[in-house]
């Protein structure tokens, strides 16, 4: 019988690029200037300042819960089983585009489970023979910003986060909701062959890592 074990993933990393929440601020400041002009141009003089403090007030209020649903989202984006790990959300998509990626055990470097305080940090390190879809070169990554800027629901769909690894070194970070560190070590004991190695770091200082006990 092929075990398995899901976990939900928070944040927007699991169904939005990376860079996406730094947009928000800037449709803001757009929302302001455009409410600024229309009531200038409506009124034929400068606002007063009671209507500019109120409608930034609310702008401002529009941001925080936006940013505040985003960034404490959750999603069943973490799956792994006896073959190795699946990163993203289920898709019925022809064309998925990197939103669902599988790392299988060979090519998996170490495991490193990290303590935080919404749960566990898990950081995937794959090996040499892993393919690895490259980061973005400056310009791309530009050019992307600025399409996700203008069409957010169109180009804002992309790549997630979740599904590509960090550089220096390569690893891909996974936030772990509500379980704790030992809780996502004993979930994935069962599951972890003996060649991948597992390390529980206690806290974010550099202090000496406990390995996972390898199976005989």
């Amino acid at each position: 019988m092929n075990e398995s074990f899901s976990a939900q993933v928070r944040g927007p990393s699991a169904t939005l690029p990376r860079g996406y929440l730094w947009l928000i601020p800037v449709w803001c400041a757009a929302a302001a200037a455009a409410l600024w002009i229309a009531v200038r141009e409506i009124s034929g003089r400068k606002p007063p300042m009671w209507f500019v403090g109120s409608a930034l007030c609310g702008i401002l209020i529009g941001f925080c819960m936006l940013l505040g649903v985003l960034a404490t989202a959750r999603h069943f984006a973490f799956r792994a089983d006896q073959s190795g790990v699946w990163l993203g959300v289920r898709t019925a998509r022809k064309r998925p585009k990197m939103r669902r990626v599988p790392l299988w055990w060979p090519e998996v470097q170490q495991v490193t489970i990290r303590r935080r305080w919404y749960g566990a940090r898990l950081e995937i390190a794959p090996g040499p023979a892993a393919r690895i879809t490259r980061r973005r070169g400056l310009g791309h990554q530009a050019l992307l910003m600025a399409g996700m800027l203008l069409m957010p629901f169109g180009l804002g769909r992309g790549t997630p986060a979740l599904t590509s690894p960090r550089a220096d070194p390569p690893r891909y970070v996974v936030p772990i909701y509500d379980l704790s560190a030992e809780e996502l070590r004993s979930a994935l004991a069962p599951l972890v062959p003996p060649a991948t190695a597992v390390v529980v770091v206690q806290r974010r200082s550099v202090r000496p890592a406990r390995l996972l006990p390898a199976r005989a």
